[in-house]
């Protein structure tokens, strides 16, 4: 790693604990600087704002589901079993960001080019959705007249809302709960069984 990364780096670790402590609208840029073993000023290179910091955090999470997502893509199993996988990774990636999950969900209502963030976001990962759920028609293992651009908004809303509703809302249902709920209702849709 280079040092700008590495400072890069260990201001994201500080800051995702100070979040994870004291909330967004607690945390102040000075106690993140601090816990970084940077200035003040240092932290401003890096990010302009408390804002672009915690979408920087919503990036790296993202980035390791893309990149778990991409090993998936290239294993020798069906594309049903693929779409299960990618859909599975995320809860696992989003799991891990639990402790601030719920900051990303909270200030998001603060940003004002909101949907580039979105779109910046979600669309690889609908892409990523999209591309399986075609190969799939392809191949014959998937309902042909299924749109599949949709049928992959659809799935991206149904991992939102699970996961709002397990790291946010702390539902009674454990991801394995919904993840078998949403196997078989993606096998009855896709599959047609």
């Amino acid at each position: 790693m280079t040092g700008k990364n590495e400072r890069y780096q260990e201001i994201l670790a500080a800051a995702r604990n100070v979040f994870a402590e004291k909330g967004f609208d607690d945390t102040k840029v000075s106690e993140i600087a601090q816990m970084a073993g940077v200035a003040k000023g240092t932290f401003y290179i890096y990010f302009p704002s408390k804002l672009d910091l915690v979408l920087a955090l919503v990036r790296e999470m993202q980035g390791k589901i893309l990149s778990e997502a991409e090993k998936v893509t290239n294993l020798n199993v069906d594309h049903f079993e693929k779409l299960v996988q990618v859909i599975k990774i995320a809860f696992i990636v989003i799991e891990s960001y639990r402790d601030v999950f719920p900051i990303f969900n909270a200030v998001s209502a603060f940003k004002t080019d909101q949907w580039k963030v979105e779109k910046e976001i979600r669309i690889p990962y609908y892409n990523v959705l999209k591309t399986l759920i075609e190969n799939g028609q392809k191949s014959g293992e998937f309902n042909r007249k299924l749109n599949a651009e949709m049928t992959a908004v659809l799935i991206v809303g149904m991992v939102e809302h699970v996961a709002h509703d397990c790291f946010i809302y702390h539902s009674d249902y454990c991801i394995d709960d919904y993840l078998h709920t949403i196997d078989s209702l993606l096998r009855k849709a896709l599959k047609g069984r």
